[in-house]
């Protein structure tokens, strides 16, 4: 039990995050921020040390998509801060729950130059929900509860808590107010109204090439009851970001990713339909902004974030509501008066366009990219959690993968930000312990965060990274050739990344064929180790960068 002198600003951050269900607080070593160390041990909430803060906070971010929570971080000041801005920009454009708490110099020192000193407010609040400096230590649990709110209002996203460090030292006061002993209250989640109850009645009675998108505010609030829908009016469906897997993708009226530069087939979807059912999404870069929508297309768009509503598209039916507290109208109406013919045509496409994404090996040995793929997940359990970013391997993996439960695919390619795949991997294998977690990602964005390996290893937290390895930073260097002939400074020698897994402490596997792979995959999840499996694939450009150039 903690000793009432162990009372201190530290002790209140942990009693509070401990109330708030946070599993687990990432970190990178700060004096000022060993307050909160201690009270991580003293009240038992396990502490994750990793070596950048950037990786802290991708690690903290990854560990929310898999298990629904919201991911802390707690680092010191000055470029400890700034370290958090990038992740920060990653969980807003992903609508993720971060709390990050930086430490800052003491407050007699504001305004003198001291060590690291520099106010890193107005940079955060600009990649945040919302940020702000405590300078009481009995506020810290208030401004915690504040950050909360703002953290899970309308749609979920970062928070940032600045605490100089006196004020984490400090001792509480020991009024009721300066501890939280009680979980904050749940972010609400609005019911729709009778009339629009009635009138997606409406819209689903007169539905006959409808398309449904299952967007990423359902992983938040809850899938239960969508294939039940599905199932009941026959309707072609796709899952956008943190939503894949909602719906086992392996199901027969399963379409595709959500994501049109790599899905030819939803493109034509959407030009068709005369029905698009947005869930828990709006029209973003994903899909085009609704650009490319037919003449005749009515949208019917459900979130509960009323700035998402009628965002780049306005829709014909925008209800304010969580769509779990829509589902069951679905499940109520009438069956939609669904054209079968032109279901089955567009799920006939979907297949032939998925088995037609393999091409040809290189004549030097090289695998393409589906092939190495493939051969990893054809290898790996039905359970496995998969990463990838935003580079030309990830492009592939976005259109190859079939998810099939929610939690198991993460992808930072909202912001085009790599160097998240390795930290991912960790914090899914934080999140999830036991669960396989395999990142694909390319020779460039490996080198971001590979040290993180070691930081796997001394958790006892295995996972693989499976670097698909051209010699090339893929997704500018083919656009490059395509535009003028030519590359520069794009070529990347190869290095040896399974040494480098070995030195950190884990184990690499150099593998140049499917049979190479399978037998890497299988050992290294039996070995209980992080893992590197490199492997050389051709150069070849995915439909999405070839699409979007």
């Amino acid at each position: 039990m903690t000793k009432q002198q162990n009372l201190d600003g530290g002790a209140a951050v942990v009693r509070w995050l401990k109330a708030a269900d946070v599993d687990h607080v990432f970190s990178v070593s700060g004096g000022p921020i060993n307050p909160v160390y201690r009270a991580c041990a003293e009240l038992d909430l396990p502490l994750v040390h990793a070596r950048h803060e950037a990786a802290a906070c991708f690690m903290a971010e990854a560990a929310s998509r898999v298990n629904g929570k919201a991911g802390a971080v707690v680092v010191t000041l000055g470029p400890g801060a700034t370290n958090t801005v990038t992740p920060a920009l990653v969980s807003t454009l992903a609508g993720t729950p971060l709390i990050i708490i930086a430490a800052q110099a003491p407050t007699h020192t504001f305004e003198r130059g001291a060590g690291m000193s520099y106010d890193p407010l107005p940079i955060l609040s600009s990649v945040t929900k919302w940020s702000a400096r405590v300078l009481d230590a009995d506020r810290i649990s208030e401004y915690l509860d504040i950050a909360w709110r703002k953290m899970w209002a309308g749609r979920p996203g970062p928070v940032f808590l600045e605490i100089p460090a006196d004020i984490m030292a400090a001792p509480l006061s020991g009024s009721p107010a300066s501890l939280s002993r009680s979980a904050p209250p749940a972010p609400a989640r609005p019911a729709p109204s009778a009339g629009d109850a009635a009138r997606l009645a409406e819209e689903l009675s007169q539905a006959r090439r409808p398309l449904l998108l299952l967007g990423e505010e359902i992983f938040w609030t809850g899938g239960a009851g969508w294939r039940a829908v599905i199932e009941k009016h026959h309707l072609p469906f796709a899952t956008l970001r943190l939503a894949r897997g909602i719906v086992d993708e392996h199901h027969p009226l399963f379409m595709g990713p959500g994501y049109s530069p790599c899905n030819a087939t939803l493109r034509k979807a959407l030009q068709e339909a005369d029905r698009v059912f947005l869930i828990g999404h709006h029209f973003e870069f994903d899909l085009e902004f609704g650009d490319k929508l037919g003449a005749e297309t009515r949208v019917i768009q459900i979130a509960s974030d009323p700035e998402l509503l009628n965002r780049n598209r306005r829709a014909d039916l925008a209800i304010a509501a969580a769509p779990a507290n829509v589902v069951q109208l679905f499940e109520a109406a009438p069956e939609a008066p669904v054209e079968r013919q032109w279901v089955d045509g567009l799920l006939a496409g979907w297949r032939e366009e998925w088995q037609g994404q393999l091409g040809a090996d290189a004549e030097d040995g090289g695998l393409h990219p589906i092939a190495a793929i493939d051969a990893v997940t054809d290898a790996a359990p039905a359970e496995t959690i998969y990463v990838s970013s935003h580079g030309n391997v990830d492009f592939w993996a976005d259109a190859r993968l079939r998810l099939n439960a929610p939690g198991r695919y993460l992808r930072a390619g909202q912001s085009g930000a790599l160097g998240a795949e390795v930290p991912y991997g960790a914090g899914a294998a934080f999140a999830a312990p036991g669960a396989p977690v395999i990142v694909f990602v390319g020779d460039g964005g490996v080198g971001f965060h590979v040290t993180e390996i070691d930081t796997a290893e001394r958790y006892g937290k295995p996972f693989i990274i499976v670097v698909l390895d051209d010699e090339l930073w893929g997704a500018i260097a083919l656009p490059q050739e395509a535009s003028y002939g030519a590359m520069y400074e794009m070529d990347l020698p190869r290095r040896d990344w399974a040494k480098v897994a070995e030195g950190l402490g884990g184990k690499g596997y150099i593998c140049r064929n499917r049979e190479e792979i399978d037998h890497a995959v299988k050992d290294a999840l039996a070995s209980g180790k992080p893992a590197i499996i490199q492997v050389s694939v051709r150069s070849v450009i995915s439909p999405y960068m070839e699409y979007i150039s």
